[in-house]
């Protein structure tokens, strides 16, 4: 008897199509924006641009892999502001950020066009036929609100999980696939988005306001500048007038005291030196 072998060959995976995704988003699109910090390995998508994912499926032990054309679940199970800082959805959040059925105001995505769900009604069922995905990120959700921590528009990193268990009747494989998607171009909620257009209308007003004080007071500055410094030439000025008129006269005091001095001195040796007048002895007659 020949074995037969019923069920998924092994080696058989589901990947993410990269190259063909960025094509056709940039077909379907008109256009495609990158990250400001460009990564090959982890291209960025647009918030406010549909997105369209394709899927390969590789045969690890040939190498072999050709375009998956079942049916899959999406799912957003995990997410964060940077890869660093990824957080694992608990499952009542993954129906919540996932569900179309959900009403508290929180989902991160729904469908662009109408597909079926699944048996408990519980998430969208896609394909490559009905694909399209809108971002929302509403109130509640993880990546609402975003803060920026550049001068560019905020970014978010989604942990997604593919699978085609229970809802692909094409093959007997039951795929599994999880990935980063980096998504950029978040909006701002309006309330954030109010303090600071206030807060750069502020600096802006000031900027202005102090531009033109500027200019005002810029004559009576250079005025007052010279002013002060006329004033502070004179006082220069008659400091150096009056230093020079004290030397002078200390100077001229100085000579005088010397010349009397000498005179005195050449008085006293004229003095010494005069012979004595001459004594007369009278002798007694006898």
């Amino acid at each position: 008897m020949l074995p037969v072998f019923i069920g998924c060959p092994p080696g058989k995976r589901l990947a993410f199509d990269i190259t063909y995704t960025l094509e056709y988003n940039r077909l379907q699109n008109k256009h495609y924006f990158d990250c400001v910090h460009v990564d090959l390995e982890m291209p960025c998508f647009h918030f406010r641009d549909t997105f369209y994912p394709f899927f390969l499926i590789q045969d690890m032990a040939t190498g072999d892999s050709g375009s998956f054309k079942g049916s899959y679940v999406l799912k957003v199970v995990g997410g964060g502001p940077n890869v660093d800082n990824i957080k694992e959805y608990s499952e009542e959040e993954i129906y919540r950020f996932n569900s179309p059925l959900d009403n508290t105001n929180s989902l991160i995505w729904t469908t662009k066009n109408t597909t079926m769900i699944t048996k408990d009604s519980a998430f969208s069922v896609m394909s490559h036929q009905s694909l399209g995905i809108k971002w929302l990120c509403l109130e509640n959700s993880p990546c609402y609100d975003t803060i920026p921590h550049s001068i560019f528009a905020p970014e978010f990193f989604f942990k997604v999980s593919v699978s085609n268990r229970g809802v692909d009747q094409s093959t007997y494989c039951d795929y599994q696939l999880i990935f980063l998607l980096h998504i950029h171009g978040l909006p701002l909620s309006a309330k954030r988005s109010f303090i600071i257009l206030m807060i750069s209308t502020s600096i802006f007003l000031s900027l202005v306001i102090l531009y033109i004080i500027f200019c005002l007071l810029l004559p009576l500055m250079a005025k007052t500048c010279n002013i002060l410094r006329w004033k502070i030439k004179n006082i220069i000025t008659s400091e150096f007038y009056y230093t020079h008129s004290s030397s002078s006269r200390v100077f001229s005091s100085t000579s005088e005291t010397r010349s009397s001095v000498s005179s005195r001195s050449s008085f006293q040796v004229v003095e010494k030196n005069k012979p004595e007048p001459e004594k007369i002895v009278k002798k007694p007659l006898t």
